[in-house]
C-alpha cells in the first residue's frame, strides 16, 4: 500500500463516498484486493464474489466460502482464507510505540509484569507481538477491541490464546515477515499445521 484501486462493487462504492478520504482509500484498497485474491483463488469474476464488507464490520462471505479476515498497518494488507473462524492482524515491526504506556492500558497486571525487566527494545518487540495475538483473536470472535484486549490472554511463544471471561480458546500462529509482524488465530481444534502464506 498505496498500490492501484481495483474494482469493488456498487454498494461498497457508496460506502466509499460517505467516508473520510484516507478511510475511503484504506476501504476501496482492501475491498478490492480482497475481491482480487478470491477471484484468483476460485475462478469467480472479482464482482462475483458473495462478499458483505461493511467498514467497520467482519467481512462475510456467502455459505460455503468460508470464513475471511482482513487487517492492514501503513504498506501492508493481509488477507486471511480458512474453512471455519479465523482472525488475522498486521503491524509493521518498526511501528512507534511506547510499549510500557501502552502495555499498561490494555493488558494485564501479570502481562506488564513480563515487561518489567525487559530492554526498551525487548519490551517493544513482545507488546507488538501480544497485541497482534490479541488482535487477531478478538477478530475470530467477532468482538471489540475496547471490551476484549484485556481479556485475551497469550504468553510469549504460546501455541494458543485463551479468553478469561467468555471462556474461548484459539490456536495462534505468530509469525515475522521482512519488516511485519502479524499472527493469525483459528479455532483451537484446528488441524492446520501451519497457514499457507502467499505474498504479492
Amino acid at each position: 500500500m498505496p498500490s492501484k484501486l481495483l474494482p469493488i462493487s456498487s454498494e461498497e462504492k457508496k460506502w466509499v463516498n460517505n467516508l473520510t478520504p484516507r478511510r475511503a482509500l484504506n476501504y476501496h484498497f482492501s475491498r478490492g484486493c480482497l475481491r482480487h485474491v478470491m477471484s484468483n483463488m476460485t475462478g469467480l469474476k472479482p464482482l462475483e464474489i458473495p462478499l458483505k464488507a461493511d467498514p467497520g464490520k467482519p467481512p462475510l462471505l456467502a455459505d460455503g466460502l468460508g470464513h475471511i479476515s482482513m487487517s492492514h498497518c501503513s504498506d501492508a494488507l493481509l488477507i486471511g482464507w480458512s474453512s471455519t473462524k479465523i482472525g488475522v492482524d498486521i503491524e509493521r515491526k518498526d511501528r512507534q510505540f511506547q510499549a510500557h504506556k501502552l502495555s499498561k492500558r490494555f493488558f494485564t497486571q501479570d502481562e506488564n509484569s513480563e515487561i518489567e525487566y525487559l530492554t526498551p527494545s525487548q519490551a517493544k518487540e513482545l507488546v507488538l507481538k501480544r497485541w497482534v495475538v490479541k488482535e487477531a483473536a478478538i477478530k475470530w470472535q467477532s468482538g471489540k477491541i475496547a471490551t476484549n484486549i484485556n481479556q485475551w490472554i497469550w504468553e510469549n511463544k504460546s501455541l494458543f490464546a485463551y479468553h478469561k471471561r467468555l471462556g474461548h480458546r484459539v490456536k495462534i500462529y505468530e509469525r515475522i515477515h521482512d519488516q511485519w509482524t502479524y499472527a493469525i488465530a483459528l479455532d483451537e481444534d484446528s488441524v492446520t499445521i501451519e497457514p499457507i502464506i502467499c505474498l504479492n
